[in-house]
């Protein structure tokens, strides 16, 4: 994360740097990098769907078995975008070269020469343990967030100001932390939104129960158990219940108080994952972009060091449609919710600092992809707070994590 104003409290914090174990399968790491962050954040998506989509293959095959086979030592993965690289990181050497081995018996097409083994100094099964550990101790209350490092070096807390660390932290946890003042988040439920779209819905379109709180559609999907369609949002904009539908009447006239197509109607919520079923009308697997609707052909997982965009309503309207050039800066995070937590991942609008605004939750997060294809990657959950520099963080949570909890899958029409 980029916070700009921290206060460090040292808890048993070795000097811990990621350091090159060996050599990758083949040598051969780029010495000078190819390109900036800021090249990558103003391309097109297709553009970075054609510089990322190798990378992101590599950081998806090695965390999918890093998570299985090799969770005692497994620490996670980062994309190195401008040094076209990914980064392995592993308590253990030798189980790293054979996680690597591994992967690459079972997919041997993919680039493994840009693969960097480096060492973590804890486990991610470790750090998610201990991670749990604070959101349930006495003082978690004053916890606003908990950071789960991609490179596998510790835990970033950020307390409410003036928190003791001692309070909060449970004894004896084992990990480095790093306790910080909390910066402000914002839920991104209100303000303007996309407006009276009919069936079928897609990921961005206006969501309300009375014509005046907004927020997005995300994720079209439909339930593997009986095919009914279910359209994805935050769970922090409905109640379980309420009717939901699309705005009517003058484009834009918001807070009018009218209502316009019915989308679904509330299912149980999912704290966790900060997402509510919607379950009535159908849909189709796209996401409303800035001139028109693109697929949406796949779900995945958002590594650090990776880039996104989101179709939020609100930022639609405000005049910045389709963010993108959001730069992974956290893979897995804990955040506010109002009094609870949510988990998910945390990014930067490298290209432009807008991020996101009120009104784009539940929006649809999303690589772009070859073709003009979009994968799924979650829903706005919140961000930095709105009209300040802190508004280029943007928080979501996954689809693959909000689609397993449902026993959901992306709607095969487009």
């Amino acid at each position: 994360m980029i916070i700009t104003a921290r206060r460090r409290w040292s808890l048993a914090v070795p000097a811990l740097l990621a350091v090159s174990l060996v050599a990758p399968l083949e040598a051969g790491t780029p010495a000078q990098a190819r390109t900036t962050d800021a090249v990558i954040a103003a391309m097109s998506p297709a553009a970075q769907a054609s510089l990322l989509q190798p990378l992101r293959r590599l950081a998806g095959l090695l965390d999918t078995q890093g998570r299985t086979a090799w969770s005692s030592s497994y620490a996670g993965v980062e994309i190195d975008a401008p040094n076209d690289a990914v980064d392995l990181f592993t308590t253990d050497a030798a189980d790293g070269q054979a996680l690597l081995s591994a992967a690459g018996r079972i997919t041997p097409a993919a680039q493994w020469r840009r693969v960097r083994l480096r060492r973590g100094a804890y486990s991610r099964v470790a750090l998610d343990r201990a991670a749990r550990e604070i959101l349930t101790a006495p003082g978690h209350s004053q916890v606003r967030a908990v950071s789960v490092a991609a490179d596998g070096s510790g835990l970033v807390v950020d307390a409410d100001g003036g928190a003791s660390p001692t309070r909060m932290v449970p004894p004896a946890l084992g990990v480095a932390l790093d306790v910080r003042p909390a910066p402000t988040r914002s839920v991104k439920s209100w303000a303007d939104a996309k407006w009276h779209d009919s069936t079928p819905f897609i990921g961005g379109d206006v969501l309300t129960a009375n014509g005046y709180g907004h927020c997005t559609a995300g994720l079209p999907a439909i339930r593997r158990s009986d095919r009914t369609p279910v359209v994805i949002t935050a769970s922090h904009c409905f109640a379980p219940g309420q009717r939901i539908y699309t705005e009517a009447g003058t484009t834009g006239a918001f807070g009018n108080g009218r209502i316009g197509n019915y989308v679904g109607t509330v299912g149980p919520r999912n704290r966790e994952w900060d997402a509510e079923p919607l379950t009535g009308a159908n849909n189709n697997a796209d996401e409303s972009d800035t001139t028109g609707w693109k697929p949406l052909s796949s779900v995945g997982y958002s590594y650090v060091g990776d880039y996104v965009c989101h179709d939020g309503a609100a930022s639609f309207y405000l005049r910045h449609p389709t963010p993108c050039g959001i730069k992974v800066t956290d893979g897995d995070i804990w955040f506010a919710i109002g009094a609870r937590m949510a988990r998910g991942v945390e990014g930067i609008d490298v290209r432009t600092g807008w991020g996101c605004h009120n009104g784009d939750s539940g929006a649809t997060v999303f690589a772009g992809e070859p073709n003009g294809r979009r994968q799924a990657r979650g829903i706005i959950s919140s961000g930095g707070l709105d009209g300040t520099p802190d508004q280029k963080r943007v928080d979501w949570t996954e689809a693959v994590d909000i689609f397993a909890s449902f026993g959901l899958e992306l709607n095969p029409h487009v």
